[in-house]
């Protein structure tokens, strides 16, 4: 093999192994461009479903407590008319009581 021979073949072979560097180059870069839009995907559906599970969570918290507010409710409507009995019942002895001193004198 002559000189200008052994040249050529040396400029081929660094020129095969530019195209082999080139080609990695674009190779490793789509493996990025893919890992990104992978990795965003996946923070994406993950970002989605604490979503929804905030949602079901504030949902339920919200119907806990109407139902606790309602539940609130009824017991003081109870507890007034409670009262209200209680209250009439001692007027109602007051008024007897008065009732039959009046008589007394």
């Amino acid at each position: 093999m002559s000189g200008i021979d052994a040249v050529k073949r040396i400029d081929e072979t660094e020129g095969k192994a530019r195209k082999i560097v080139e080609d990695a180059k674009v190779r490793a870069q789509d493996i990025l461009n893919s890992a990104s839009k992978s990795v965003e995907t996946a923070r994406q559906t993950i970002l989605d479903q604490a979503q929804r599970q905030r949602e079901d969570i504030l949902t339920k918290a919200r119907v806990e407590a109407e139902s606790e507010a309602s539940k609130s409710d009824v017991d003081t409507d109870q507890m007034l008319a409670n009262f209200q009995k209680a209250f009439q019942n001692r007027k109602d002895e007051a008024v007897e009581k008065a009732v039959q001193l009046i008589l007394r004198v």
